[in-house]
């Protein structure tokens, strides 16, 4: 599977981080990997930035690959396999990225036995640090999971979860990073009404949070302790934290994770 070649079902920003990250961990890879989309400019224009090939249809890109990456919208998951659903009984792979579309859901999209994998990833697979929830169907045997998972490697961390908390994991690991880029627009907009030039504001938020980041995961902090490490007495973090318990920065993060969750059921 490693070495086998990649279909993407649906060119949008999802699809096109993962064929941006697989190429930008192997540029061969671009070789390998065949990309559609129901708008057919996206697709090319997909193709033309990576160097991967556009099939005319999704029946031809599933008769071309051995893996089928399905990145389309829930509503869309149908429409998209109904036509190359009788190629998959020729052992392809189906990996779906679909937000709320189960692993059962999609396996009785056919009428005989499919390996399906389910990914709830993020935007950061582009570049090699996404985070990747990982479920596999009954029909995928413990090798073809270990080469699926192989081929997500490159693509940052995969976290094996178990398909029930998908809802909660699509509100953290992928729409998280669109909470955070609101967080450091606002640590901008501070930045920048504290006196700083814009793009200086901009440069010491990113390295700021991509920063903190790194020390939790590779110094074994919790949350917490990090923060009570920087948090002096009578300092500025102390006061800065005082400002944002009082405007309930902690429940409202808890109620959007809450709503996106909430969401993501709802499409399944």
């Amino acid at each position: 599977m490693t070495g086998g070649s990649i279909g993407l079902i649906g060119s949008g920003n999802i699809g096109a981080a993962f064929v941006k990250g697989w190429i930008r961990s192997d540029p061969a890879m671009a070789g390998r990997i065949t990309v559609t989309d129901a708008r057919p400019a996206a697709a090319e224009k997909l193709a033309a930035e990576t160097g991967a090939s556009v099939a005319g249809s999704n029946q031809e890109l599933a008769e071309r690959s051995d893996l089928v990456l399905l990145a389309v919208k829930p509503g869309d998951v149908e429409a998209a396999l109904k036509d190359a659903v009788p190629l998959f009984g020729r052992g392809k792979v189906l990996v779906s990225v679909a937000a709320g579309r189960t692993i059962a859901f999609l396996e009785a999209l056919f009428p005989f036995d499919v390996p399906v994998f389910r990914l709830m990833p993020n935007m950061a697979v582009e570049v090699g640090a996404g985070t990747i929830a990982f479920a596999a169907g009954h029909s995928a045997d413990p090798a073809l999971s270990e080469r699926v998972l192989g081929l997500l490697a490159p693509l940052g961390q995969v976290i094996h979860l178990p398909e029930r908390f998908f809802a909660a994991a699509t509100a953290i690991s992928g729409s998280g990073p669109g909470f955070l880029a609101l967080i450091m627009e606002s640590f901008v907009d501070a930045g920048v009404l504290a006196g700083l030039p814009a793009a200086a504001a901009r440069e010491l938020s990113g390295s700021m949070l991509a920063g903190t980041a790194k020390l939790i995961a590779e110094a074994g902090l919790g949350p917490a302790q990090l923060r009570r490490r920087v948090t002096s007495p009578a300092g500025t973090t102390a006061a800065g934290l005082a400002q944002l318990e009082r405007k309930g920065v902690r429940a409202a993060i808890i109620d959007a994770v809450q709503a996106a969750a909430g969401r993501a059921r709802e499409l399944g």
